[in-house]
């Protein structure tokens, strides 16, 4: 097992033992439900008995019941284990307490986040204490990955994820692990491999496992990434990639989200194995109004039972297995005596969707909604974010134009999807003192840090025929993007984020201004779930509007300037060729 936790007060194992041989009342009795064990896969007739946070019996009960216990009446359902959701980004509009009060209306009683963004903008120490803050008020139980790199190299990366700061990090009990190394290349090189190994040893040496991130690996590859230390992967896209994953040992997590609905390629996996246990769910990051709209991991189990997997397998995968995966299973993955009391009571096995959750041995929702305070009306989110503002400079026309040595043709990065791009090049023509595309559907784009202090630029295509200027603080690099079709468009947009203290500003081709204000860090909408809701579908839509195709826009401008995908991305050296490190246009330093 895992590194201990959830710790329980020995005081409240004191009463588990008594209510488990029915000598005292419990605090919450479901009464007259079937429960589904996955430890079997038998679904018995069975009352549960719940003192505090804990289980403390799972059979017919027949010991007293007092007037301060709850009763709840589950005849004719079924009950099931919290889901668990093993790898998850809550941003952008959604912060980490909102996410948890819309998943834990579906089930989801138990996440771990991402932590890169908030770390770039407060800082490890600022950081570590909202992160403690936000899992003690979270509904579901919230648990961190500590980043060893980021998605954008910097300089400065390593002081900011030296080991002292990961390790400072990884000691605290929210955390259980290293975040994803999306520059897994770096793992197996001569110059940054040790430095990063010697991370993921004194990770291990904590207790923590080690996330991993194996996107477009060969199956060459694998096995160094394996022997790094790597202990999961969630990039598998096709049945026969998870299944090289899975042959060097790699917990496989098997994605489905706003971004990529790779789940139905994935499940014919299951098919070729003869065990199941190393296998769970993730959503990776999807959307406010993707979850609102299909829902969490009781989505993916639907649409792991409508692809004819086995029920106790499909809820097995999001329950026991991401449990024993985090190291977690003393605590949590099961209806059982001793462990958390995460219970989702359901009309059958054929619907995940529950009716009533428990969370943390309490009603918290029932028929989808909150019965339980939210925490976020209470956070003290201005206080909790302070430091994180992102400072942005005032950037004149002047900035955006190529300079004049940019190479003519440009190299363009051409989406093919909202994460991908292929190189094509561009003609330029004369913009003041500079150059600019002239190609109709071809946007400049300026990625600064989050002190404004230099400037790299590209070009990419396919956009959204319809835009004129978009600028975000929402960026792999912890500083802030903009994207126009002409200087003036782009320094007003710029002026117009700095006006509203960071976030999202998007000006359509002979429209209004919309401001989607993101006031925590630049990253984050405080408040609930409803309101994250509304903001992501309104910038979508807003997106949309201007002609934007792709899945996602929020993972377009994050993966801008995120160097471990292709072709063509911005990062703090300039506009850079990610499959031979060739810097096509150099970043310039401003003031």
């Amino acid at each position: 097992m895992g590194r201990v936790t959830i710790p329980c007060d020995p005081e409240l194992r004191v009463r588990l033992v008594r209510v488990a041989q029915q000598g005292a009342a419990p605090d919450l009795l479901l009464r007259g439900g079937e429960v589904w064990s996955p430890f079997t896969g038998e679904v018995l007739r069975a009352d549960v008995a719940v003192c505090g946070d804990r289980v403390a019996l799972v059979a017919p009960w027949q010991g007293p019941v007092e007037q301060t216990t709850e009763v709840v009446d589950a005849a004719g359902r079924v009950l099931v284990p919290g889901y668990l959701e093993p790898h998850t980004h809550p941003w952008p509009f959604l912060n980490p307490l909102s996410l948890g009060e819309g998943v834990v209306c579906r089930g989801t009683t138990s996440l771990v986040v991402d932590n890169l963004l908030l770390v770039l903008a407060l800082g490890t120490d600022r950081f570590a204490e909202l992160a403690a803050d936000l899992s003690r008020r979270s509904l579901p139980h919230l648990f961190w990955v500590a980043r060893i790199a980021s998605q954008s190299r910097f300089s400065g990366e390593e002081e900011v994820f030296s080991e002292d700061a990961v390790a400072g990090l990884l000691g605290r009990p929210e955390f259980l692990a290293t975040g994803e190394t999306t520059r897994w290349v770096d793992l197996l090189d001569a110059d940054h491999g040790p430095r990063l190994l010697r991370l993921v040893e004194r990770a291990r040496s904590l207790g923590c496992y080690v996330d991993g991130h194996t996107s477009g690996a060969s199956p060459r590859r694998l096995p160094a990434l394996a022997a790094a230390g790597l202990r999961t992967c969630h990039e598998a896209i096709t049945a026969e990639e998870a299944l090289a994953r899975l042959r060097q040992g790699l917990w496989v997590l098997l994605r489905s989200s706003s971004l990529r609905e790779d789940l139905v390629h994935l499940l014919p996996v299951l098919e070729r194995t003869a065990f199941a246990d190393r296998f769970a769910y993730t959503t990776d990051g999807a959307k406010a109004h993707h979850l609102e709209q299909v829902g969490h991991i009781d989505h993916l189990i639907r649409m792991a039972l409508e692809g004819g997997v086995d029920p106790g397998v499909a809820y097995r995968m999001a329950t026991l297995n991401p449990a024993t995966c985090l190291g977690l299973e003393g605590d949590l993955g099961a209806i059982a005596p001793g462990r958390v009391a995460h219970v989702n009571v359901l009309t059958s096995l054929a619907d995940p969707t529950p009716r009533a959750v428990v969370c943390r041995g309490r009603v918290v929702a029932v028929d989808g909604r909150l019965t339980a305070a939210a925490p976020s009306e209470t956070f003290p989110w201005a206080s909790a974010y302070a430091g994180g503002e992102p400072h942005l400079l005032e950037w004149g026309p002047e900035v955006f134009p190529l300079p004049p040595t940019a190479p003519d043709p440009f190299p363009t990065a051409q989406l093919v999807n909202a994460a991908i791009n292929r190189e094509i090049l561009v003609p330029l023509r004369p913009e003041g003192e500079g150059y600019w595309p002239a190609a109709e559907d071809a946007l400049v784009v300026a990625l600064g840090g989050r002190d404004g202090g230099w400037v790299a630029r590209g070009v990419v295509g396919n956009l959204a025929p319809g835009l004129a200027a978009l600028a975000a603080t929402y960026s792999s690099n912890g500083g802030f993007l903009v994207a126009g079709r002409s200087p003036r468009a782009m320094a007003r947009v710029l002026g117009e984020l700095r006006a509203c203290g960071g976030g999202m500003v998007v000006l359509p081709v002979g429209g209004d201004l919309r401001r989607f204000p993101l006031p925590l860090a630049g990253l984050q909408l405080p408040g609930g779930f409803a309101d994250a809701c509304v903001a992501a579908k309104g910038f979508q839509q807003t997106l949309a509007d201007c002609g934007y195709s792709h899945a996602d826009p929020n993972y377009t401008l994050l993966f801008l300037s995120c160097d471990s995908l292709p072709d063509l991305r911005l990062t703090r050296a300039g506009w850079v060729r990610i499959k031979t490190g060739e810097v096509l246009l150099p970043s310039s330093v401003l003031g």
